[in-house]
């Protein structure tokens, strides 16, 4: 019974010679007590990672669905672009993925992105859109919206004016915003309404080829070099016409219509969507067919017209990360529209490497397929042939038919985006 004392001193003294030691005693069945310290260790700093590292972890903690957790899941990202139309510029995208309902774990998470572009040829683009997804899918409010800056070219109307190449300087001021809702009338069946509203500016002037080449002959100028050298000796030959040279100066001449037109429509649609996420499908059908009355009572300038559209797109899996994607899109337009609500092939959905615009008229027809294989994590590539056509002015021809094919680098920027 000698021990156990001198061992309890010993602690005891212990415990008092640390500061911030804390005391706990435990009561033994015979009456002793047992007291003994510890020492809480300092809280240890969080690791810090490198940069690098921190923004691989970003992106790969976004392709975790995160809906359950928060209101919204955003995330962000930027970098460098390039196009032959636009040159050098920078990207910046915010894409956001939200449940309406938290406790509906089977319908797809609804989902709103945010888009910018700026290049170093004055080019500007803001866009916006989403899909709201109601009542666990039953019903769906879709919205988009742009503005666009755009120091680019007119060709004319027709397929004939776009081969030919003649092209106007033309600076473009666009401001677009679209809303539809629809609801299911029975399983994936949805019929709906929609509205929108366009404004586009034009500025441009006169290049003056008529008159230049004209002083160059009787002279008045003296020949110049390079282009214009060789386009002054093919309009002696009879291959080059000047006056063709301002073609949008041209159009609003013979059409009386305005550089500067507000246009609204209201619409009906009906579509079927078996697709298993709205945004990046993977299987599933989709088709959509809609009209759109754009009346002059509606603030439309000068004139009314109608325009319907049809979309038909397949998604089928092949094998593992591999995706078959396969699109129809046809538009046509009844009465005349303004110049800027012509079909317009090109851009960068469909059609892809064709300048946006050059080929435009009444009526237009596109199709494409793609293959799209995942390759590691959030990358990925995509294979496409396309074909389509305008006309209208022009007649339909099997001739005429334009083709696009080509590859590319896809970054899956959120889960299933």
């Amino acid at each position: 019974m000698l021990r156990r004392p001198a061992v309890l001193l010993l602690i005891s003294a212990g415990m008092h010679l640390t500061a911030h030691a804390q005391e706990t005693a435990i009561r033994s069945s015979d009456g002793d007590s047992l007291r003994y310290s510890y020492t809480p260790l300092p809280p240890q700093a969080p690791e810090k990672r490198p940069f690098l590292r921190r923004v691989v972890d970003y992106f790969g903690e976004s392709t975790t669905d995160k809906t359950f957790e928060k209101k919204i899941d955003f995330t962000f990202a930027g970098g460098p672009s390039y196009s032959k139309n636009t040159s050098f510029g920078i990207g910046l995208l915010a894409a956001g993925l939200y449940r309406l309902d938290r406790t509906d774990s089977v319908t797809a998470p609804s989902n709103v992105s945010i888009y910018g572009n700026f290049t170093t040829q004055k080019f500007v683009l803001l866009r916006f859109s989403g899909d709201n997804l109601f009542n666990h899918n039953r019903q769906r409010l879709s919205y988009s919206g742009a503005f666009v800056y755009f120091p680019g070219a007119f060709y004319g109307i027709g397929y004939e004016a776009g081969k030919e190449g003649y092209a106007q300087d033309l600076t473009t001021t666009m401001g677009t915003v679209n809303v539809s809702y629809c609801t299911s009338l029975a399983g994936r069946f949805y019929v709906g309404v929609s509205g929108g509203l366009n404004y586009t500016g034009a500025a441009y002037r006169s290049s003056g080829m008529t008159e230049y080449l004209e002083g160059i002959r009787d002279g008045r100028y003296e020949k110049p070099g390079g282009q214009r050298g060789e386009l002054y000796d093919l309009w002696l030959e009879g291959r080059y016409l000047p006056e063709k040279q301002d073609p949008f100066s041209n159009y609003i001449a013979a059409t009386g219509d305005r550089p500067n037109a507000l246009n609204a429509h209201v619409g009906i649609f009906a579509q079927y969507d078996t697709r298993d996420v709205t945004f990046n499908a993977s299987k599933g059908v989709f088709v959509k067919a809609e009209a759109k009355w754009y009346p002059e009572w509606l603030g439309n300038t000068r004139r009314t017209f109608g325009r319907f559209t049809l979309t038909f797109d397949f998604y089928q899996r092949l094998w593992k990360g591999a995706v078959l994607a396969c699109d129809l899109y046809a538009d046509a337009t009844a009465g005349t529209p303004s110049w800027h609500m012509y079909a317009k092939m090109g851009g960068m959905e469909r059609m892809r490497g064709y300048y946006e615009g050059r080929y435009r008229d009444k009526r237009l027809v596109e199709t494409q397929i793609e293959l799209r294989q995942k390759i590691y994590r959030r990358h990925g590539v995509v294979a496409w042939i396309g074909g389509g056509q305008v006309w209208g002015t022009n007649r339909f021809r099997w001739s005429n038919t334009l083709c696009s094919f080509g590859c590319g680098y896809r970054f899956e920027f959120k889960n299933r985006m």
